[in-house]
This record gives structure tokens, sequence and C-alpha cells, in this order.
């Protein structure tokens, strides 16, 4: 499953996560924390992360 992440960095980023069970605020081995599951992203999210020109 993909999902958008914020590093600790504050970078935000798609990610592939190994389980279909998480869901937004759960946070990764790393600390990453799931903004977004990708399926429930917009066109709007797309743009601003920069997906789309």
């Amino acid at each position: 499953m993909k999902v958008l992440v914020r590093t600790l960095d504050g970078v935000k980023e798609v990610r592939e996560v190994d389980s279909d069970w998480v869901i937004p605020g759960d946070v990764l081995d790393d600390g990453s924390v799931i903004l977004e599951l990708w399926d429930e992203l917009s066109d709007d999210d797309y743009l601003a992360i920069g997906l789309y020109d």
C-alpha cells in the first residue's frame, strides 16, 4: 500500500509500506508519520506535493 508520510526532517513523500493495516497518524519504524493513504489523495493533494505539474 502506498501512503503519504512526513519524515523526521519535515519532508512529505509517498512510500510503499508492507502492511495494509495502517491508518493516518501511525508512526513507521523510522519515525515517519503517515499523513494519508494513497487511495484517499485528491487531485489537489497531488498538486500540493508536486506530483502533477
